[in-house]
């Protein structure tokens, strides 16, 4: 069983932080902010003293029902926000005139707020073709995102289209934290098969690093679960990733099978001439 030391020691300090900044007046003003800020250390507290009566107990199972509940409304609110930004931000480039013409993108790439590649900015505008399969691009795609949520395929086009721009605007605007919690929301909407490979694939790169050295298991030896090791091809958890060392029991074994190997049939097979014939 893993011991977990680093979790409650940083939750005793964030209590700290807590007790002090509430203390100080700090988060004076909306009860929203502390009341949330509490409730999260709270449950947290709760989460890891529940969590030392083991996986089977009934508290734990409440708990995971309640946090499965909390983490599922917590995305339909986010999907909900997603939708909503790009449905209302669609809606009213529509109205503007320069969205209608086709020109909108050209101005904000020569904004100097906005522009900390200048090189880069003057060769995108200097393209009025690009600037304006952009304008009209940007239009269609956040009109549409909310009704492509019918079409799994079209959907998905329109995520990696989205994705892609806002990693441009990151770049060409210099709006990176914006760039990056629009990506964040729309990686909700990705596919959980494309989720699940993906972190196969980070996995599987993280053991391909160097210095990373592959554990070593004794042949014989019994997991905790009664699951016993075995050597040779692939035998034993992990398919013949792991380094078999022989145990003092495998030791032990194949030592009485080589000494049985003599007999057959349950006949002595003689002393064992030791030395030199001559």
């Amino acid at each position: 069983r893993v011991v977990d030391r680093a979790g409650p020691v940083l939750w005793c300090l964030l209590g700290f932080a807590l007790v002090a900044v509430t203390a100080g007046g700090l988060l004076d003003g909306d009860w929203f902010v502390p009341a949330l800020l509490w409730a999260v250390w709270v449950s947290l507290g709760l989460w890891w003293l529940v969590g030392r009566g083991g996986e089977g107990s009934q508290p734990r199972i409440l708990l995971d029902v309640v946090a499965n509940i909390v983490h599922n409304g917590a995305l339909v609110v986010i999907m909900a926000e997603a939708c909503l930004i790009y449905a209302t931000a669609g809606w009213y480039k529509i109205q503007g005139s320069r969205w209608q013409d086709g020109t909108a993108v050209y101005y904000p790439l020569h904004l100097d707020y906005f522009s900390p590649w200048p090189a880069l900015s003057d060769a995108l505008a200097a393209n009025g073709t690009m600037v304006m399969l952009i304008t009209y691009g940007t239009v269609a795609v956040q009109v549409a995102f909310p009704f492509a949520l019918f079409n799994r395929r079209v959907k998905n086009a329109l995520l990696a289209v989205m994705m892609l721009e806002h990693a441009v605007i990151a770049v060409t605007l210099g709006l990176p934290f914006f760039s990056l919690a629009m990506i964040a929301a729309d990686a909700v909407f990705l596919p959980t098969s494309f989720l699940r490979r993906l972190g196969g694939w980070t996995a599987r790169l993280r053991g391909r690093l160097p210095g990373r050295r592959l554990p070593v298991v004794f042949a014989g030896a019994v997991d905790a679960d009664g699951q016993g090791h075995g050597g040779g091809d692939g035998g034993g958890d992990g398919g013949g990733r792991k380094a078999t060392v022989p145990g003092p029991r495998a030791r032990e074994g194949e030592e009485a099978a080589a000494a049985g190997a003599g007999a057959v049939d349950g006949k002595d097979p003689g002393p064992t001439h030791v030395g030199f014939r001559t």
